[in-house]
C-alpha cells in the first residue's frame, strides 16, 4: 500500500522554534521571544495582574531566543534533509524579521535575503517549500501598541507584510499557509493572536475578534497572492483531532459535537466563506459582539482556500458532566482521558487511528484536498554513546501513516503530503524544552541552551527515510 505519484513526504519546522539570533541582522523581538521555559507560557495575559510574562519576578529563560541556531544551519540541516530523500519541507517566515516592528514601510532587506538563502537550498536539492506566512509570531511591538490581533490596524499591517514576500518570491513557492493553527486564538492567545487581556474584559470577545481579525486577513492574502500568482496554493490550518464523546450518553454525544463545532469554525469560514448558523446563538449566549462589516463578508465569501491543512499529534475526548474525570493534554488544551487509548511516553495519548477518523470527517466536511502539515511525537531520547534508538517515535509515526494510507488507498481522501513536525528537534511551544523531542535528527542541546549544537541522525530517520523511498509501503514492514 502506497501514497500516489506526486505525494509530498516531507518534515516541518517554525522560524520561532528554530532560528534563534532574535536581535541579528535587524530583527526586533516577537511575541514568541516572551515565552519563558515554564508552565506560564501558555496562560493568558492579564495586565493587571502583578507578574505575567511580559513583566516577570524572577530572571527567566526563553529558549526561542537562542533555539536550535537554524538561522545559521541551515544548509547542515538541509543536507540532511536531503539525505533523508523527503520531497517537501514546511518552514515559516519570521514577520519580525521582514518587518522588525510590524509597521515600517520597506522591509528588512537582510530578512529576505536569508529566506532566499533558504529556497536556494530547498531548489538545490529539488525540494518543495511550503511555507507559513505566520507560526504564532508577530512583531512584539503590534502586542504593546495595538494589543495584536485584537486591533484591525493589524490586518494591513499583516497583508503589507505578506504581499511584500509573495511578491519577492513570486514563482518560487506553490503552497502557502497564512495562518498557523488559527483556531489556537482561543486556547493559547499570546501565542496565537499576541492578545492580552485585563480582568475587566470579556476575553472571549477579544479572542473572536482577533479571529475575525485573522481570517480576514487570511482572505485578503489569498486575493492577492492569487494576482502576484495565479498558480499558487493556499491552505487553512487548524489545530485537528476527532473529539470522542466520553459515553454514548446522547449528552455526552451532544457535547462533542459542540466542541467539534467550535474547534472546526475558522476553517468553516475559510472553505465556505461565511459564519457557520450556530454562532449567531454561540455569540449572544457569550456576549460576544463582533464588528464584522458588509465589506468583510463579501472578502470572506470571494476568497476562500484551496485545501485543508492540518496537525495532528491526538484526538480529544469531552463529556457533558466532566466532574471527577482524568485530563490529560493534548495539542495546546486538556482534555477527558480517554479510557480505550494506551499510556503514552508523551504528554498526549496515541491515537493512529483517530488520524485516519479526522481525515474522512475533514473530507465529508470540506470536499478540499486535504493536507497533514504536522504529526509527531514529543518525548525525551536518550543518547548512548552517538545513537538514539527511538522506537516509540517509529512505532508512533508507523501507525499514523499506516492509517494516512488507508485513508488515501481505501477511504478515497485526496491528501497532497504528509509533514512529520518537526523534523528537527526544536523547542515545543507547549514547554519550551527541547528535551521534548519530536525530530528524527537529534540537536545536542538540552533545555537552556547547553551543548555542541551538533546534529545526529536518530533510528527514527533511517526508518523514515525508507518509507519515503517507498513511498509508504515501507510503513507496514516489521522493524
Amino acid at each position: 500500500m502506497q501514497a500516489q505519484t506526486g505525494f509530498l513526504w516531507g518534515g516541518a519546522i517554525s522560524a520561532a522554534q528554530t532560528e534563534g539570533n532574535y536581535l541579528v541582522d535587524g530583527r526586533k523581538m516577537s511575541n514568541f521571544d516572551y515565552l519563558p521555559l515554564n508552565d506560564k507560557r501558555l496562560k493568558p495575559v492579564y495586565l493587571d495582574q502583578e507578574h505575567t510574562i511580559l513583566n516577570p519576578e524572577n530572571e527567566e529563560i526563553y529558549p526561542s531566543r537562542t533555539a536550535i541556531d537554524f538561522y545559521h544551519t541551515f544548509k547542515e540541516d538541509i543536507k540532511l534533509l536531503s539525505e533523508l530523500g523527503i520531497n517537501s519541507f514546511r518552514f515559516s517566515v519570521s514577520w519580525s524579521r521582514i518587518f522588525p516592528t510590524g509597521e515600517e514601510n520597506e522591509p528588512n532587506q537582510k530578512g529576505l535575503d536569508f529566506y532566499d538563502q533558504i529556497l536556494d537550498e530547498l531548489e538545490k536539492y529539488q525540494i518543495e517549500p511550503i511555507v507559513t506566512i505566520s507560526h504564532f509570531d508577530l512583531p512584539f511591538h503590534l502586542v504593546e501598541k495595538y494589543n495584536g490581533w485584537q486591533s484591525r490596524k493589524v490586518v494591513d499591517l499583516y497583508v503589507h507584510y505578506a504581499t511584500t514576500i509573495m511578491t519577492y518570491f513570486k514563482g518560487r513557492i506553490k503552497y502557502w499557509i497564512p495562518f498557523n493553527e488559527m483556531n489556537m486564538v482561543l486556547h493559547i492567545p499570546f501565542i496565537g493572536g499576541g492578545i492580552t487581556f485585563n480582568s475587566k474584559e470579556n476575553p472571549l470577545q477579544i479572542q473572536y475578534q482577533a479571529g475575525h481579525h485573522q481570517l480576514l486577513a487570511n482572505a485578503l492574502t489569498i486575493k492577492a497572492g492569487k494576482e502576484i500568482n495565479p498558480d499558487a496554493q493556499f491552505g487553512a490550518m487548524l489545530a485537528a483531532g476527532k473529539t470522542y464523546a466520553y459515553t454514548c450518553d446522547p449528552e455526552d454525544v451532544f457535547a462533542a459535537l459542540k466542541s467539534e463545532r467550535e474547534n472546526l469554525l475558522f476553517s468553516d469560514v475559510q472553505v465556505f466563506g461565511e459564519y457557520p448558523k450556530f454562532t449567531a446563538n454561540f455569540f449572544e449566549e457569550n456576549n460576544i459582539q463582533l464588528n464584522v462589516t458588509e465589506p468583510d463578508k463579501l472578502v470572506l465569501k470571494e476568497n476562500t482556500v484551496d485545501f485543508v491543512s492540518f496537525s495532528y499529534y491526538s484526538s480529544a475526548c469531552t463529556s457533558a458532566n466532566q466532574d471527577g474525570l482524568e485530563k490529560v493534554a493534548t495539542n495546546g488544551f486538556m482534555t477527558v482521558k480517554n479510557p480505550y487509548l494506551p499510556e503514552s511516553t508523551s504528554v498526549w495519548q496515541n491515537d493512529p487511528l483517530g488520524l485516519r477518523i479526522t481525515l474522512n470527517q475533514l473530507y465529508d466536511r470540506y470536499r478540499k484536498p486535504l493536507f497533514i502539515v504536522e504529526n509527531g511525537l514529543g518525548t525525551q531520547d536518550i543518547l548512548k554513546g552517538q545513537k538514539i534508538d527511538d522506537e516509540y517515535r517509529i512505532d508512533y509515526l508507523r501507525g499514523h501513516i499506516q492509517n494516512l494510507l488507508l485513508a488515501l488507498n481505501e477511504d478515497g481522501v485526496d491528501l497532497i503530503g504528509y509533514m512529520m513536525w518537526g523534523i528537527i528537534d526544536l523547542t515545543s511551544v507547549s514547554e519550551g524544552r527541547i528535551s521534548k523531542r519530536y525530530g528524527v535528527i537529534y540537536v545536542d542541546l538540552d533545555d537552556e541552551g547547553n551543548g555542541t549544537g551538533n546534529r545526529l541522525k536518530k533510528a527514527s530517520y533511517d526508518w523514515y527515510q525508507e518509507v519515503v523511498k517507498t513511498n509508504g509501503a515501507a510503513a507496514f514492514n516489521d522493524y
